[in-house]
């Protein structure tokens, strides 16, 4: 194919935003260019006979005022003329006007997550009855495309789904009249710029605010690029038996837990039968657990609640979502099915960490200190006061917490940005003022590493694995050998002895540290 083979193009998609679309497709992923506007001219047609079966790609626009944006579609594009069915698909945003917030957002209706047609270029979404086609004998009239038939019509923007049309037909490039902005990264060599004649529309927030791009012209860009997406990981997993290195190292980077029914039942037992330390005079200690949204906070309680109630169950509510699925302050008891008592202990499900909806910085000293009671809801945009339903005034030993657990998404650990980060050391720092001991419980390791994926054991032997542990010591601030791998159960139906045993490893060392906090605490009390 002679497309774009007569210079090497200059490539736009950075390294973090790689990492960035990487953690939302959910694997590691590698990029190769297929289509460049700058490069191959902006063409429809261009476009399908570049990129129609190519399997997942990435569409990324690149806005004269440095605002990147874009869909990812994991099936093949075609020119069919229908839509294309995929749960994956999404749209996002990585950057505006400079600023890196990076954004992702589900599409309504996964049957229509693509319109395949040799009149569109890009297109997520559903078009019909709403997006126009600039028929060049009808210039400066809108006509609409649905089906196979158009009519002339108005544009009525409150009704629009969340989609993207890139553009349609050919798009010629111009020039600027303005001088060319060289500090800029997506200013393309030629300093041309394309006045798309597409839309794009995100659809509603979590606010209920109507997210229409268009009163900005989020249409002239300097560059459009479609990569082919290939998951790395899937290439190692095929390799896997040919050569057994790629994920593995020589020698196990930590002691493993023994495999087998017997050290399940010791784990099991040593938690169960944990009791605190009796000079304190307290029932229960208290173990938070706190990170980013989709870390799988919720899903450790109920991993953790499923292996002492002998089958898999939910009592949290667990998932991915935009924003937290938790949004009240939770402190689950465990019962232990064996006894039909409950655990000495307590797991603080939190509202997870994000950029904008998020804990108030404030209330995480109250929360530390015992002031917020169970079921206390969390406003992101006040801190709890006295007059709040279930604020408590005077806290004893009991309600404080007594150990916190920072829940981490392993495959995502190198793309924690912003706010996120900022309010992860500002929660450690306040644990620091007050002597709490913290440990990370790492999630997803079966994503970072496909051997973990087939055998939980595996873990230990994992270079990736390894690497994560080491990536998550060094972002939050704490030895390595405070870090624990963790498989919650999400897929399974079934219990299994090995994720147990790695749950349960992690559940036995936070206890340890919880009672090292309480032989603190009392020898303070002592010496007063």
């Amino acid at each position: 194919m002679a497309y774009g083979q007569h210079s090497k193009p200059t490539l736009l998609l950075t390294k973090d935003n790689k990492a960035q679309l990487s953690s939302w497709i959910g694997k590691k992923c590698q990029f190769e260019l297929l289509y460049k506007i700058s490069r191959d001219g902006c063409c429809s047609s261009t476009f399908h006979d570049i990129c129609d079966g190519e399997g997942p790609t990435v569409t990324i626009l690149y806005c004269t005022d440095n605002t990147v944006y874009g869909g990812f579609l994991s099936q093949s594009w075609t020119s069919s003329g229908n839509y294309i069915d995929d749960p994956n698909a999404f749209l996002f945003i990585l950057s505006h006007q400079s600023v890196q917030n990076p954004r992702k957002f589900p599409l309504t209706d996964h049957t229509k997550a693509a319109f395949a047609h040799k009149l569109f270029g890009p297109t997520f979404g559903e078009v019909s009855g709403r997006d126009m086609i600039r028929l060049p004998q009808n210039r400066g009239q809108n006509y609409f495309f649905s089906g196979l038939q158009m009519w002339k019509g108005n544009i009525d923007n409150s009704l629009m789904q969340p989609h993207l049309i890139s553009f349609q037909n050919t798009v010629y490039a111009s020039n600027p009249r303005c001088p060319p902005d060289y500090g800029s990264p997506h200013a393309n060599n030629s300093n041309q710029v394309f006045n798309l004649n597409g839309e794009v529309n995100f659809g509603v927030n979590s606010d209920g605010q109507y997210m229409n791009m268009n009163y900005i012209n989020y249409m002239l860009v300097s560059d459009l690029e479609v990569y082919s997406v290939k998951a790395v990981v899937i290439q190692q997993a095929s390799n896997l038996r040919q050569i057994n290195t790629t994920h593995e190292v020589s020698k196990q980077w930590r002691e493993p837990p023994q495999w087998s029914e017997q050290s399940f039942q010791q784990l099991k037992d040593f938690v169960s039968r944990y009791k605190p330390l009796p000079d304190m005079k307290i029932s229960e200690v208290n173990i938070l657990l706190v990170g980013q949204i989709n870390a799988g906070k919720s899903s450790f309680f109920n991993s953790l609640n499923s292996i002492f109630r002998g089958e898999i169950s939910a009592r949290a509510c667990a998932g991915s979502s935009q924003h937290s699925l938790t949004t009240d302050l939770r402190k689950y008891r465990i019962r232990n099915r064996a006894t039909s008592g409950y655990l000495n202990f307590r797991l603080c499900d939190t509202r997870g960490l994000e950029e904008e909806m998020s804990m108030h910085l404030q209330d995480m000293a109250l929360l530390l200190d015992g002031h917020l009671s169970d079921q206390y809801k969390f406003n992101p945009m006040a801190h709890a006061t006295q007059r709040d339903l279930g604020f408590v005034l005077n806290p004893t030993f009991q309600d404080k917490i007594h150990c916190v657990a920072f829940v981490v998404d392993g495959s995502s650990i190198d793309v924690i940005k912003g706010n996120v980060s900022q309010k992860l050391m500002h929660f450690r720092s306040l644990m620091i003022e007050r002597g709490i001991p913290h440990v990370v419980f790492l999630t997803k390791l079966d994503k970072v590493c496909p051997m973990v994926d087939e055998d939980v054991r595996k873990i230990y032997q994992s270079q990736a694995c390894k690497k994560a542990i080491e990536t998550a010591a060094d972002v939050i601030g704490i030895p390595r050998g405070h870090v624990f791998p963790v498989k919650n159960y999400e897929q399974e139906t079934q219990l299994q002895t090995n994720v147990s045993i790695v749950a349960l490893t992690a559940m036995r060392q936070t206890l340890v540290f919880a009672d090292d906090y309480l032989e603190d605490q009392y020898e303070l009390q002592s010496d007063q």
